[in-house]
């Protein structure tokens, strides 16, 4: 039984190792960004050994040893004897070890490593040749509604949200893991993505096979033409995504913290709290959406390109707009949301039983360094 064999080392090292482990992910997610903050199946990416060997040595175990203990578990397959099965039986072992430490979300964050290396694989017998990008960009758009990749902002979101659905419906027998069980929740989540990306490939060679593309060169503005007039708003979701992934996997630099705070009465440790209280509370994916209405509101007010924004100017801009009372609707939202917050947080910082006036004061100066503080980060993922 490979929990018999691995459980306890798994145990100890996944715990002591999660930072490792997490900044090892974090690398290979932004090493791949280009296709995963995109919806774009039609662009590759590959799962190599030394992506795998991120969670090998996160858990202390060695990939030819965990693949000949597999090879002898008589509930598996053949197939459980390839690299990447392997990889993913020690994934679950490893889910289980964090899930039992209280720690679900880098649970999740495994679930999603071990997603990608089976969504790699998985692109490559579908386009097996390649996919042209134009074909399947009207692919996707044209899918029913019954397809919720249609509405969603990036491939990365796609394997999360599926994650997410099988992890929730699996963690008992994940936090159990013998050997049925992992044999068992390996087979659904790759069920799970295999017979999506099947009905993608089902559609996308049907068009194919009719002619039908998403014409990016044509200057004609007709519908018909399927033509995407708006460039920038592609840009502009793309970073949104980018940037909401690094906020709640607290992938940024916490330096930007303390410029957030400079000439303010707020401290480093009441700031950092509270981002991290909305963070874990943001079920709604309201960070997302302020994060889009800033970046939405420089790129429509200054009329230059989301490409600048990894320049100090776009910073000094919106801290600018932040204070004046422009009523445009994307600074409007972004101001009524960080409101909503403070009046949500507020309580657990001493300040409730403050006067009118003291919450007034200490709202606007909490209000301005959390913005301040998304904007710095926003810079920094441009950057």
């Amino acid at each position: 039984m490979l929990k018999d064999e691995f459980g306890a080392i798994i145990d100890k090292n996944m715990i002591a190792n999660k930072a490792q482990y997490i900044r090892g992910v974090s690398r290979y997610i932004d090493r791949n960004s280009n296709i995963f903050y995109t919806m774009d199946f039609s662009k590759r990416n590959s799962f190599s050994d030394a992506d795998r060997a991120v969670l090998y040595d996160a858990i202390g175990v060695d990939p030819n040893k965990a693949k000949a203990s597999v090879a002898k578990v008589k509930c598996f397959t053949n197939i459980y004897r390839t690299t990447a099965n392997v990889f993913y039986c020690m994934t679950i072992l490893a889910m289980s070890a964090l899930i039992r430490a209280k720690d679900e979300k880098t649970a999740i964050l495994a679930a999603n490593y071990m997603t990608l290396n089976m969504y790699t694989i998985l692109n490559f017998s579908y386009f097996k040749y390649g996919a042209n990008k134009n074909i399947m960009d009207f692919t996707i758009a044209n899918l029913d509604n019954s397809y919720k990749v249609r509405n969603m902002s990036s491939l990365f979101e796609w394997i999360n949200d599926n994650t997410e659905t099988w992890y929730a419906k699996y963690k008992d027998r994940i936090i159990r893991c013998e050997d049925t069980d992992i044999k068992w929740v390996v087979d659904a989540i790759q069920d799970r993505i295999n017979g999506k990306l099947r009905k993608i490939a089902n559609a996308y060679y049907k068009n194919h096979e009719s002619g039908n593309y998403l014409n990016y060169d044509s200057d004609s503005i007709d519908q018909d033409d399927y033509h995407i007039m708006d460039n920038d708003s592609y840009a502009v979701d793309r970073l949104s995504t980018k940037v909401y992934l690094k906020l709640i996997n607290h992938r940024f630099d916490s330096r930007f913290i303390k410029y957030a705070i400079t000439r303010s009465d707020t401290s480093y440790t009441k700031l950092a709290n509270l981002i991290d209280d909305v963070l874990a509370d943001d079920e709604d994916s309201e960070v997302r959406k302020v994060v889009s209405a800033l970046i939405e509101y420089y790129v429509l007010s200054s009329k230059k390109p989301p490409d600048t924004i990894g320049k100090g100017e776009f910073v000094s801009y919106m801290k600018s707009a932040y204070a004046s009372n422009t009523t445009i609707p994307q600074l409007e939202y972004v101001k009524k949301t960080i409101d909503k917050w403070l009046d949500e947080n507020m309580y657990k910082y001493g300040r409730s039983k403050y006067a009118n006036t003291a919450k007034l004061q200490y709202r606007h100066s909490r209000m301005s360094r959390l913005h301040n503080d998304r904007l710095s980060i926003i810079a920094d993922c441009r950057g």
